[in-house]
């Protein structure tokens, strides 16, 4: 069943050299699976400026077949 909702299913935060995912240990995983599910964007950034994470992006994972969403966060660094 095809679903409309824009709200994304998973928010990570990958780092985009890496091409690895932050996981719950503040630790890059490879796996997205592994990766923590930040509860909302605000959450994600504050995590990334506080951590003074660089070259990092935001990605939104939707259900379906919708492809992922991302957001380079380098223009709030």
């Amino acid at each position: 069943m095809k679903t409309n909702d824009p709200t994304p299913r998973k928010l990570l935060v990958r780092h985009a050299a890496l091409n690895r995912f932050l996981s719950p240990a503040g630790h890059w995983v490879k796996k997205a699976e592994a990766a923590f599910n930040f509860p909302n964007s605000l959450n994600a950034i504050n995590t990334c400026l506080g951590r003074e994470l660089k070259d990092v992006e935001l990605i939104l994972r939707f259900d379906g077949d919708r492809p992922d969403f991302r957001i380079r966060l380098d223009a709030i660094q």
